[in-house]
């Protein structure tokens, strides 16, 4: 399996998230790049789970399963 190499991103956040990162950081002893990457994946298994909410109501109909919505 290839692995990915880290790629540097630059941007501005409001100072309020900046200032909620230097809490948590100094909280939980990691960096606050390392808070961001977390964040970002935790995002991305969110969406992708969201997303693929619909074809697992559909495999599950396919065997039987209803679900109901109310």
């Amino acid at each position: 399996m290839e692995t990915e190499q880290p790629v540097r991103v630059n941007t501005k956040i409001s100072a309020r998230a900046n200032k909620w990162l230097n809490v948590k950081s100094a909280e939980m002893a990691i960096s606050k790049s390392a808070l961001i990457n977390i964040a970002i994946e935790s995002y991305i298994k969110e969406v992708e789970v969201v997303h693929g909410l619909p074809r697992l109501v559909r495999e599950l109909e396919k065997h039987g399963i209803k679900i109901d919505s109310n």
